[in-house]
């Protein structure tokens, strides 16, 4: 009889622990609808712009990261959907890094169904650069080519990740290793390692606020450790490179930890809030996601961050509205500028995504 009743509860136990495994957390279950209302808003409320252009780039890029923590299929659809419609191009513009933001979405999708139509015109773009044999200007300021290499930060975010994901998937190193030239190039030229911040483009280094403070603008910084998430995601971590992504990413989060505002959000001018006191949602957007996704994968310490990602977390949700639009999202730009409640881009949206599907991971 003790037997019996032993057996009993050991089911029961199986039974629970089965069932503990495959329910959603209390975390996922606050947050998972609140990212479904954000992308359903998004994808019934078009801007009216192509949508391989580069401010769709990054919704897309979130929109699949819903999808790969639901396994809802209807997003799933929807990014089928846009590429239908673009015929899987991204925007003829060669060498334009914005341009491979999209393809990072194509790739992905790519390596779930396998069709060679995703990637064929994104892999024959991005085999372009690797060809060249210019010498390499990535000045900004009264250069009219400046698309033509990296020379803005936004860069980082927009093709690193999909060279390093086009070089996982053919197993060619050449892709891997243009892209850490490109980014060490890039690093050198536009970041500060005395403020561990980037600059958004050399028109920027002598250029001070309106308090007299350098300015390193939010969202700019924003793509970079972003992008420099999304780039490890790919990278093998014996590859030789890691140690110095691994080494600008922990510093820029050290960073941005140290002066994240009271509010949960930061900045738009990260060393001058006093000149741009407005919440922001796109930089706070890439900042939680990159810190979540740097304790879920081991390079941040959970103890020293978690309380900026909870208070990074609040800023964003404090941004939906009741209809699911993200709201505080800077608009188009390069710099610090005003913003307010009403104001949303598809980017932004984007941003939430990956913030959020980082943070249902988080324990």
């Amino acid at each position: 009889m003790a037997k019996s009743r032993y057996l009993v509860l050991a089911l029961v136990l199986s039974l629970f622990n089965t069932f503990a495994q495959k329910a959603p957390s209390p975390v996922a279950q606050e947050i998972i609808p609140l990212m479904k209302k954000a992308a359903d808003w998004q994808l019934t409320h078009p801007t009216g712009k192509p949508l391989n252009q580069w401010e769709y780039g990054p919704f897309y890029i979130g929109l699949m990261s819903l999808y790969n923590t639901t396994h809802d299929k209807k997003y799933l659809q929807a990014i089928k959907q846009m590429g239908d419609t673009v015929h899987w191009e991204p925007q003829a513009r060669p060498y334009d890094a914005n341009v491979l933001a999209i393809s990072q979405v194509f790739l992905e999708l790519y390596q779930i169904d396998g069709q060679k139509k995703y990637v064929d015109k994104s892999r024959f773009l991005m085999d372009a650069p690797l060809k060249r044999e210019l010498k390499p200007d990535i000045t900004f300021q009264n250069n009219k080519y400046w698309w033509e290499w990296w020379s803005w930060c936004d860069a980082l975010f927009m093709a690193p990740p999909a060279y390093a994901r086009l070089a996982t998937i053919y197993n060619k190193p050449a892709y891997m290793d243009f892209m850490v030239q490109e980014w060490k190039r890039t690093s050198a030229y536009l970041y500060s390692p005395s403020d561990s911040l980037f600059f958004r483009d050399d028109r920027f280094f002598t250029m001070k606020s309106a308090n007299g403070m350098k300015i390193f603008w939010s969202r700019g910084n924003g793509w970079v450790v972003g992008g420099l998430a999304r780039v490890m995601q790919y990278m093998p971590k014996d590859h030789a490179a890691r140690p110095f992504f691994e080494k600008q990413f922990k510093e820029m989060c050290y960073k941005l930890k140290r002066i994240q505002t009271s509010s949960g959000f930061w900045s738009q001018s990260l060393l001058d809030p006093a000149n741009y006191p407005q919440k922001e949602s796109s930089g706070t957007g890439f900042y939680v996601f990159a810190m979540a996704w740097g304790v879920n994968n081991g390079l941040l310490p959970k103890e020293d961050f978690i309380d900026v990602i909870k208070a990074g977390w609040s800023a964003l949700k404090e941004s939906v509205h009741p209809d699911g639009m993200v709201g505080y999202v800077q608009e188009v730009g390069d710099s610090p500028a005003n913003v307010k409640f009403g104001d949303s881009e598809t980017y932004g949206t984007g941003a939430f995504l990956l913030a959020a599907s980082e943070m249902v991971k988080l324990r």
